[in-house]
């Protein structure tokens, strides 16, 4: 079971390093042929001083939507229930989240904390525009051995070659989660840096999203932009670890169709 799971993180990491806005992907509504291209997420993440040299990274885009299966940024999954307006589905995501002891000075000293794959399942409703969306993943490398839950409201619409997403919800994560991506153990406490001992508890905090993209009538290429706003709440920023109770990514790039 092991070997299966790090298989698909691999597929994962090399295919799916979408960690921006992986949920707006969706839109537009419909089906998508396989669509493959490239871009950059420039990511402001919550910890105290984490360097510029660590913020934009390139990526690799790969998109589809079928009847079932689907890949969605760092998402990909199964719909075992597809009649509109419901759709049911098992998921498997990327957690973009943590760091390495040189992504900034207070985190010098500490172990490496690890992105991870999660497994779960989303029940998303949306009649037409205007959606409503519940997903519960938990990591599935114990690494975190967290939980994260999502309730989401969505909306999609298009222009001519113009689309775009709007989304906006709470985002749960439990204790394990957010102790393993901002706790700091005893035995990494550091009061030269001013990093002292904590333990953070489970917290709720807001998401907000968008993406803008544009394709043109029969054209192969599309254009996307878009962006994500987290706020993650007071148990991450009483963290010594940290200096922001939010993290924000944008993300640029383009893709192109095949089979279409």
């Amino acid at each position: 079971m092991k070997i299966l799971i790090r298989m698909i993180a691999l597929v994962v990491i090399a295919g799916l390093a979408v960690p921006a806005v992986a949920e707006e992907f969706s839109a537009p509504a419909g089906k998508r042929p396989w669509n493959l291209g490239a871009g950059a997420v420039h990511r402001e993440k919550a910890y105290d001083g984490f360097k510029d040299s660590k913020k934009t990274t390139p990526i690799p885009i790969i998109l589809f939507e079928g009847e079932r299966f689907f890949v969605r940024g760092s998402n990909l999954g199964w719909k075992f229930i597809n009649t509109n307006p419901w759709e049911v589905s098992i998921l498997a995501e990327w957690w973009a989240d943590g760091y390495e002891d040189g992504d900034a000075s207070i985190l010098r000293g500490m172990s490496d904390r690890d992105p991870s794959l999660a497994v779960g399942g989303q029940v998303r409703w949306q009649p037409q525009r205007f959606g409503l969306e519940l997903t519960a993943t938990t990591d599935a490398m114990s690494n975190s051995d967290g939980t994260q839950v999502r309730a989401m409201a969505k909306f999609d619409d298009r222009s001519g070659p113009w689309f775009y997403s709007l989304s906006g919800g709470i985002v749960y994560s439990d204790s394990d989660f957010n102790d393993y991506y901002y706790g700091v153990s005893t035995r990494e406490v550091d009061l030269t840096r001013g990093r002292t001992s904590y333990s953070a508890d489970d917290e709720t905090g807001i998401r907000l999203g968008g993406l803008l993209g544009y394709n043109a009538s029969g054209s192969k290429w599309t254009f996307l932009g878009g962006a994500r706003y987290d706020y993650l709440g007071d148990e991450v920023d009483n963290s010594s670890i940290t200096e922001n109770d939010y993290q924000y990514a944008l993300f640029g790039g383009f893709t192109y169709a095949f089979g279409k």
